[in-house]
């Protein structure tokens, strides 16, 4: 991992300065597996390190407001060193993440794309997309937590966030987990306990605190009881997809509007980029209650036609309350409903400019 040396000593340089501070802000990326853990291998550091330590743990979706939301909690909890992790805080929440950094000691942890406005310093950790924030923190924490109890976590992460494109990474999958291959991974062993915390993420869509506390209690007969729930209703869908996508450009695009009870945008792109391989899957899904729609795009192409993050941020650009952001090969962002024609004819200008270069 490049840089992987001076990104553990900004690691740990920050974290010793907090040894005095009886309270840590810790804000995550919410409904990620990444996200989720990101915290637990953060938190096991910390109760190792300074244990008894009080965190106050946040998972967000992208949306504005969502950093500057927080500050009065902070405030009120005596909270000087907040972590921020796997969150693209430097896109679509620039302003107010460089606001919470003035009030607030952050550091920021993150393997999305960088704004190229962002001060890089050591307090702030970014890595290639392909080094997921909790396979860096559980790294990061050789020596201090339990390598053996939480290899398994490690791994699910860096099979989720498609890390595994990275040949180290993939070594070390393949040291826990010897059947995983990247050219089929969803034979591998593993992959059904990615599968069963892609299913907790959905469930808990709304409260990824209950995915972080059942996954830190090791609660596998509740894991298994929601993902046989979830997989029932992601199967009706994959279906449904196959009989009433929107096919673009001979199958390279793909657009799908489905209603559910779960969100299942991020998990069915992923599946469907997989069974069609080297299209780009676009999911569109209603935000219950509000009058917004999120969306998730994924291309799982050996080689890539273009960047599912600019995709997004192209269509997004100039339109009121829509965001868009991500990685090269996967994306999401949120917009409002009656914007949803415009935002499809802007991507698909995106994908045909690209395609006649």
């Amino acid at each position: 991992m490049q840089d992987f040396d001076k990104h553990k000593a900004n690691f740990f340089s920050f974290l010793d300065s907090i040894k005095d501070e009886k309270n840590i802000g810790i804000i995550s990326h919410a409904n990620c597996i990444d996200g989720v853990a990101s915290v637990v291998f953060l938190t096991e550091i910390l109760n190792k390190k300074y244990s008894p330590v009080k965190t106050h743990i946040s998972f967000l979706a992208y949306g504005f407001g969502a950093l500057s939301g927080l500050e009065s909690v902070f405030y009120n909890e005596g909270i000087k060193k907040v972590f921020i992790l796997d969150l693209n805080a430097d896109i679509d929440m620039f302003d107010e993440f460089e606001d919470l950094k003035l009030k607030f000691d952050v550091c920021f942890i993150d393997h999305h794309l960088t704004n190229p406005k962002l001060k890089i310093d050591n307090k702030v950790i970014k890595t290639s997309s392909e080094n997921c924030t909790a396979l860096v923190i559980y790294k990061f924490g050789e020596g201090i937590i339990d390598y053996e109890k939480w290899s398994w976590l490690a791994c699910v992460s860096a099979i989720a966030e498609f890390s595994y494109k990275n040949v180290d990474n993939l070594k070390f999958i393949q040291a826990h987990y010897p059947d995983f291959s990247p050219n089929d991974p969803e034979k591998s062993s593993i992959f059904k306990t990615v599968n069963k915390l892609g299913s907790l993420v959905i469930y808990y869509s709304k409260d990824s605190l209950k995915v972080y506390e059942a996954v830190i209690n090791e609660d596998f007969g509740r894991i298994d009881q929601i993902h046989e729930e979830v997989s029932s209703e992601m199967e009706r869908c994959l279906r449904d997809f196959e009989e009433n996508a929107e096919k673009h450009f001979d199958g390279g695009l793909y657009f799908y509007f489905f209603k559910s009870k779960f969100y299942l945008g991020s998990k069915m792109s992923t599946i469907l980029s997989v069974r069609h391989r080297g299209s780009t899957i676009v999911a569109f899904s209603e935000i219950s209650k509000t009058n917004m729609l999120k969306m998730s795009a994924r291309n799982n192409a050996d080689k890539l036609p273009y960047f599912m993050s600019e995709m997004f941020q192209y269509a997004v650009n100039g339109i009121d309350g829509a965001m868009g952001a991500g990685h090269p090969n996967a994306a999401g962002g949120s917009f409002l409903a009656k914007d949803l024609d415009k935002i499809k004819e802007r991507i698909k200008e995106f994908v045909e400019g690209k395609l006649h270069q």
